[in-house]
């Protein structure tokens, strides 16, 4: 395996709600506005809530890598949907046998990893 290789394609969702996001996106077929998906990862988190400043980073910076799409729509007010693409899909789709290879091998789920 070419671990840098792989650490360069990675680095795009490497930062700490970007997993966030695209799990929540890639499970809405019709995209999410904004206030969708801060409530939904808001819900979801155990230790922390994102900010608006924040998640609009982290789209940002997922819609310049090529993960997510945004949609701007000319109803007033304004409202715009994002969802996620084809890459995005399939990173969750790999991460999601990698999250499966985990809880196999430990019953609580920790990954037991440890620091040399």
């Amino acid at each position: 395996m070419d671990w840098q290789r792989l650490a360069t394609w990675l680095a795009p969702v490497r930062r700490r709600w970007d997993l966030a996001v695209l799990v929540n996106l890639t499970t809405s077929d019709n995209g999410m506005r904004p206030a969708e998906l801060i409530k939904t990862i808001n819900m979801q988190s155990r230790d922390g809530q994102i900010s608006w400043k924040v998640l609009e980073d982290r789209l940002r910076s997922l819609e310049a890598s090529g993960y997510i799409a945004r949609e701007q729509l000319p109803n007033v007010p304004r409202t715009t949907r994002y969802w996620a693409l084809p890459p995005a899909r399939r990173l969750i789709t790999a991460l999601t046998a990698v999250e499966i290879f985990y809880e196999a091998r430990e019953p609580d789920g920790d990954c037991g990893g440890h620091e040399e």
